[in-house]
């Protein structure tokens, strides 16, 4: 089964109600916000800028939110919250960041070897790291599209996994 990550835009109160418990996300319609599917990349693009599958260093580390300070319970897997100033850090982290940068932060064997998501070590070769970067660069950009409109609106963001 594949664990796909998902995001969507929320206005800050909704966010801290969130996270104060006073609402439930199995209470809320997630259709009906904002949103970016981002497939299975989710644990390999945090990896990719933090080096490490999760609680990466602030800003990196709120790209792909896997911070357990930052978890509430949903579903299976949680969701992970960040407030709207938490989203304009992580654009301005990623906002001038191309191609050349992230190709160079890139180590695909290192990534199998970690086994960071999605990839299995026993499954990989060579001549899959320029299709998965492709992959990953693809992704990566839906993200910064995405934190662009949330930031430009002044709301926060909720990441989750399902």
């Amino acid at each position: 089964m594949a664990i796909r990550g998902y995001y969507f835009a929320a206005e800050d109160e909704l966010v801290e109600q969130i996270v104060a418990d006073s609402v439930k996300l199995e209470s809320l319609d997630l259709n009906s916000y904002p949103g970016l599917d981002i497939d299975r990349s989710w644990e390999a693009i945090h990896y990719l800028l933090c080096g490490d599958i999760s609680d990466g260093p602030a800003p990196l580390g709120y790209v792909v939110p896997l911070h357990s300070d930052q978890g509430v319970e949903f579903g299976t897997y949680g969701a992970f919250t960040l407030r709207a100033e938490q989203v304009t850090e992580a654009l301005d982290a990623i906002s001038g960041m191309d191609e050349a940068q992230l190709r160079q932060m890139y180590d695909f064997q290192m990534m199998a070897e970690e086994e960071v998501y999605p990839l299995d070590p026993d499954m990989v070769a060579d001549e899959d790291a320029d299709e998965f970067f492709a992959y990953l660069l693809q992704f990566f950009t839906d993200i910064r599209q995405f934190y662009t409109q949330t930031a430009a609106a002044g709301k926060g963001a909720i990441f989750y996994l399902s």
